[in-house]
Order: C-alpha cells, then sequence, then structure tokens
C-alpha cells in the first residue's frame, strides 16, 4: 500500500507549496503603498510623506511605507510586524471608521515597528549627515556613538531620537526643531 501514503505526502507538498506561494503573494501586495493608501485614514499620512524630508531617497525615487515600516531583514520580523499591524489597522478601520485616530497613542507603536536596518539602508554612515554632504554635529556624533557602543550603551532605536521626519502630527507641530516641515503642512491645508 506505498501508493496512497506517496500521493499523500505528493499532495501535501503541493498544498504547502501552494500555501508558501499565496502568503508571499499576499505580503507582497499588502506590503505596496497602493494598498496602505486605499483606507481613507492613511491618507493624513500620505500627504505628510509628500512634504518631509523623506518623500524621496537618494535616488530620488519616491519613499514606500514598507520601507519604513515593514522589518526588511527577518521574514519572521517581518511577517509579524505585518500581522500584528494589519489586524490592528483592519479592527481600527472596521470598528471606528478610521475617524478620530488617537496619534498620540499610535506613535509609540510606530516607532516600535520602524526597523533601524530600514533606516540604516538609507543611512549606512552614521558620521555623516542626512544629505550626506559633511560631519554630523558633535551631539550627533555622541549620539551616534552612544548607539553604535563606542561609548555607552544607547535605550534608544533611531526613531526614538529622529522623530517626525516622515510624519508630523498637529500636536508636534509646536516643536521648535519641526518649524520648517510644520509650515510645509500648513501651507498644503490652506
Amino acid at each position: 500500500m506505498p501508493y496512497p501514503r506517496k500521493r499523500f505526502w505528493v499532495t501535501s507538498g503541493i498544498i504547502l507549496v501552494a500555501c508558501v506561494v499565496l502568503a508571499g503573494a499576499g505580503m507582497s501586495y499588502t506590503s505596496r503603498t497602493e494598498f496602505c493608501l486605499s483606507c481613507h485614514e492613511m491618507r493624513v499620512y500620505q500627504d505628510e510623506l509628500r512634504l518631509s524630508s523623506h518623500a524621496k531617497d537618494a535616488d530620488g525615487k519616491e519613499i514606500g511605507c514598507s520601507q519604513c515600516h515593514i522589518p526588511s531583514g527577518n521574514v519572521l520580523r517581518m511577517a509579524g510586524a505585518k500581522i500584528w499591524l494589519g489586524v490592528k489597522d483592519l479592527w481600527v478601520h472596521s470598528m471606528d471608521g478610521g475617524h478620530d485616530l488617537d496619534r498620540a497613542a499610535m506613535q509609540p507603536i510606530a516607532r516600535r515597528f520602524t526597523d533601524d536596518a530600514n533606516c540604516l539602508a538609507c543611512h549606512p554612515d552614521l558620521s555623516r549627515n542626512a544629505k550626506n554632504d559633511g560631519p554630523v554635529s558633535k551631539e550627533g556624533q555622541l549620539a551616534h556613538d552612544n548607539y553604535l557602543g563606542k561609548n555607552g550603551q544607547a535605550r534608544s532605536n533611531c526613531v526614538g531620537c529622529h522623530r517626525n521626519l516622515a510624519h508630523l502630527p498637529v500636536f508636534d507641530e509646536r516643536i521648535p526643531r519641526n518649524e520648517k516641515f510644520a509650515q510645509k503642512l500648513k501651507e498644503s491645508r490652506s
């Protein structure tokens, strides 16, 4: 009776391959910026990103949602982040309609899912400024040395210090270092 057993394993293998292919296609599809923006509550983030210093990468290409918000180095972390964020966003969209989002409460969660590897993909040399046309400030160098473990141990990830680079909620517009970004947003709203 080896034939039925062989059929079972072949069928199981085909089903497993099909599941992996479908999961990969689903992950790819749901990582597209167009998919993120299909929900009306995400459009505010698109407008903020468009006016931010992170609207385009070093090659002049538009930066998409997944470049920052989905961990890229580890498939398990990527899947975990997509599942957690997807379920959470689906819940908010379905139960609350996505109106009146509490962005202050959302910020810590969003920062937790902004992986340092994603930042370092575009900013590999922490001794250079963001425009890559000179060194970082003295304070920046001390902070980056701390992050790298050269003079202590950092407790923060990249977005712990570098906040509001791509998105700027209204309650953070009052912070002096956000002045230029806030002005761009105010001009776009009028």
